[in-house]
């Protein structure tokens, strides 16, 4: 499992080593910045502007992961945090941590890490469409972050700019949930979570947008 935190000086990737869910909040353990201490990290922090997200976890693949009451973590190491040997275990796996600049939909880990990252783009916006060549991207504004999709091999779209933005009012629905499935050598992305085919897509009237290959990537916005 590996995170993007976002911190007041920027951001940075990491590694995930547990999750521990409390009442109100949860948190993250990830290494700080310089990689040298192991730290918690809130999922969310209230500022003046509102609800700000601070663990964004793209990759949610997990070996030798456990649930253990309400916390989740590697095996070996809930229970264990505060042990020498355990930090530098920490240590070697966050040295294998390698990070792309875009990731591609090939498989159901991709979508899930692209729908974690996201939060499955609920209250994203279309914010720019435009075309490189024979290459369509679509810029969606998310959660304090921006999503970059980029369609290569017969891109096809419904959508527009706006669309999903709040303030336009009834004129584009709203963005609750994203769905992605392959199909006679397609990757199509849609709004509704029970799309899984093309067949689905056309008869629940889906946004959608498809092409042979789709990669994505994103940036953390400032929200205070």
């Amino acid at each position: 499992m590996i995170a993007r935190i976002r911190t007041k000086d920027g951001c940075y990737d990491s590694a995930v080593f547990a999750i521990y869910d409390h009442k109100n909040y949860a948190e993250a353990l990830v290494f700080d910045r310089e990689g040298i201490a192991l730290k918690r990290e809130r999922f969310t922090s209230h500022t003046h502007h509102g609800i700000r997200i601070n663990v964004f976890i793209f990759d949610t693949r997990t070996e030798n992961w456990i649930k253990k009451g309400k916390n989740e973590g590697y095996d070996w190491l809930l229970g264990h945090e505060g042990d020498a040997e355990i930090l530098e275990r920490c240590k070697e796996i966050q040295a294998h941590v390698c990070v792309p600049e875009w990731f591609e939909l090939k498989n159901k880990d991709d979508v899930e890490g692209l729908i974690s990252a996201t939060m499955g783009l609920h209250d994203a916006y279309v914010k720019k469409i435009y075309k490189r060549g024979e290459k369509l991207y679509l810029r969606f504004a998310a959660w304090s972050c921006e999503v970059l999709f980029e369609l290569t091999g017969s891109p096809e779209t419904n959508l527009c700019e706006g669309y999903g933005h709040m303030s336009i009012g009834d004129e584009y629905p709203l963005i609750f949930e994203t769905s992605v499935f392959f199909e006679d050598g397609k990757v199509c992305w849609t709004d509704y979570e029970d799309a899984h085919s093309f067949a689905d897509r056309d008869t629940y009237e889906c946004a959608y947008f498809l092409a042979e290959k789709i990669r994505w990537k994103f940036t953390l916005t400032a929200t205070d």
